[in-house]
């Protein structure tokens, strides 16, 4: 794609602002990085930026996008966000904060019990749960796991572009 660098810049822009997000609430309240808003709220700074991303190409490109190429333009912010963002996790949870995973993990699970505790689980069920759980969680905070959910996020990202280029594509005016 001819405007990647203009995507690219976005999709940094994106994982950047995430990353300081997390370092911000890791600094003020580690608590509040298993909330489910603080997910939301890195979710919908990726769609902002995915659409800010669309829009900025299709003015570089005269104002005109199809909708596949808008649709490329997207997944193209999107891309370099996730990547950008599971190096900067990575880089995190392995120098900066080694203790972090377990941390976060212990939180997540403790949240995970009262909510289950809430809707009457106990005993031998809820145990097989929290085991269950716990060895998920134990995954999702190796590089392995890192990249799996980078993959997954990208399905769910292309979903997103979808919209971002219904939204975003706009036919040139001229008459061929």
């Amino acid at each position: 794609m001819a405007h990647f660098n203009i995507t690219s810049t976005h999709g940094l822009v994106g994982a950047v602002v995430n990353f300081s997000l997390v370092l911000l609430i890791y600094v003020v309240n580690l608590n509040l990085m298993a909330e489910w808003w603080f997910a939301i709220l890195a979710l919908l700074v990726l769609a902002v930026v995915m659409f800010t991303g669309t829009i900025a190409t299709r003015k570089a490109n005269g104002n005109s996008l199809s909708f596949g190429q808008a649709w490329l333009a997207s997944m193209s912010v999107a891309f370099v966000a996730q990547v950008v963002t599971a190096m900067l996790t990575g880089v995190l949870y392995y120098v900066v904060a080694p203790e972090l995973p377990d941390i976060l993990t212990e939180i997540t699970l403790e949240k995970t019990r009262t909510m289950m505790e809430s809707f009457g689980l106990s005993g031998d069920l809820l145990e097989a749960q929290m085991k269950e759980l716990r060895d998920t969680m134990q995954e999702v905070y190796t590089w392995k796991g890192l990249l799996k959910n980078s993959a997954g996020g990208m399905v769910m990202w292309a979903f997103v572009s979808l919209i971002v280029a219904a939204v975003c594509k706009r036919r040139s005016q001229e008459f061929v």
